[in-house]
């Protein structure tokens, strides 16, 4: 840390009584293994929990992990010494032990909540600042670690066991869990955590207004004017199950010869999947994009006739939410994380997580514009329900709770062990 980062900014009183309890602002500490420049669901849950709770006029501190060549713009951003995967270039590894400017610092911050977005590496960590600090401990359950056992050093079905079991534990540990669905939130029953659960998605910002055309967005994308568009857009990994989509694309040109799929971000499998693309000759009908801004993907859902997401990984799958946001028909693998937001048949699509039911359910839709343009209607008018903005005041909501204690959710008859 350097410069202005290390002043120490002054503390406002905090006195309790009701809605109006945070007088000036509530400080709250954001801890996480993702953040910016970082491009991924969590961390662009973070950015945006973070600037929302700033424009109700609260204080959030971000502690992350420090990246190569990284300048932030964020304030109250602070970056812990970190070590790149070597597996997997684009992420670091935190390593808060060492951080001992930021140990000296924290506790003069006058941190009221200490909220950890990782159960592993910044999670300890974190909660045993906020037993230390004597303030209320949050965890957001963002991933289902059992899918991604190959980040790990040895992989193994008993380390991605491991994994999901300590994360189970970890979440037991927290005076509040956060569950971006009802899926996740049964998950973490089912599984024997009996901590208080709030279900809090990440919610999207409401897109502006087109400027242009679908045919003008497609010219200026170099979009194919004709044919059926398809798109996806997320980090190109193994837990994405983007095999599945590529083998499905290939199914479907024999009765659809002019589909395209473009594939927006990138990721390790990018080259594996361009092998598998010109493995099975579709070359000319898939697109890799490559990564793009967070704020300019709306014009890529714009320019589609279809949002396909084979990921059975996701608790959320905020891509899938912003898709319907912008009016785009969706078509998903059934999950935890797409379930709560996709009434299969009404707000759109959700297929088996096998490939001949993709298919099967790719195929009806392009055949069927009216359902394409129901589900459009229909997925927008939910998405708008989910904003960040109204996520973020829910989640002010049960920090105010924590701080004056009141009965929180917890689990049904039978949940704990089921």
């Amino acid at each position: 840390m350097r410069g202005a980062r290390w002043k120490i900014p002054p503390c406002p009183p905090f006195v309790k009584g009701g809605w109006g309890d945070f007088v000036r602002e509530l400080r709250i500490g954001f801890f996480t293994c993702n953040a910016s420049p970082l491009l991924n669901g969590l961390a662009v849950s973070i950015q945006q929990f973070a600037c929302h709770l700033r424009r109700l006029g609260h204080r959030v501190f971000v502690f992350a992990p420090r990246y190569p060549d990284c300048r932030d713009v964020e304030p109250d951003t602070y970056r812990f010494p970190s070590l790149r995967v070597p597996t997997h270039h684009r992420y670091a590894l935190p390593i808060p032990a060492v951080a001992v400017g930021l140990h000296r610092l924290i506790p003069r911050l006058g941190l009221q909540i200490i909220h950890t977005h990782h159960p592993f590496l910044v999670g300890p960590y974190a909660r045993r600042l906020a037993r230390r600090l004597g303030v209320p401990f949050v965890f957001t359950y963002h991933t289902l670690y059992e899918h991604y056992a190959h980040y790990l050093p040895v992989v193994s079905p008993l380390a991605a066991r491991l994994a999901e079991t300590r994360s189970y534990a970890f979440a037991n540990q927290a005076d509040l869990v956060i569950a971006p669905t009802s899926g996740v939130q049964e998950r973490l029953w089912s599984h024997g955590v009996t901590a208080p659960i709030e279900v809090i998605p990440t919610g999207i910002e409401p897109p502006d207004p087109p400027e242009e055309s679908k045919a003008q967005l497609r010219r200026r994308l170099g979009v194919p004017a004709d044919g059926p568009v398809l798109l996806y857009v997320g980090r190109l990994a193994r837990e994405k199950n983007l095999g599945l989509l590529l083998r499905a694309v290939h199914s479907v040109t024999r009765v659809a010869p002019d589909i395209t799929l473009l594939v927006v971000g990138e990721g390790d499998e990018q080259q594996s999947l361009q092998r598998l693309a010109a493995h099975l000759e579709i070359v000319d009908r898939v697109r890799f994009v490559g990564p793009v801004p967070h704020h300019a993907v709306g014009g890529w859902y714009r320019a589609a006739d279809l949002f396909v997401f084979p990921s059975v990984s996701e608790t959320q799958g905020l891509v899938v939410l912003e898709a319907m946001a912008h009016g785009l028909s969706v078509l998903a693998v059934r999950s935890v994380g797409t379930s709560d937001f996709i009434v299969d048949g009404v707000s759109g699509a959700l297929a088996d997580n096998a490939e001949d039911d993709f298919i099967r359910r790719l195929l009806a839709l392009l055949r069927d514009g009216a359902s394409l343009h129901r589900y459009a209607e229909q997925g927008r008018v939910k998405a708008m329900t989910l904003t960040a903005e109204a996520s973020a005041v829910r989640l002010l909501q049960t920090y105010e709770r924590l701080l004056h204690p009141l009965t929180l959710p917890s689990p049904p008859d039978g949940g704990e062990g089921k």
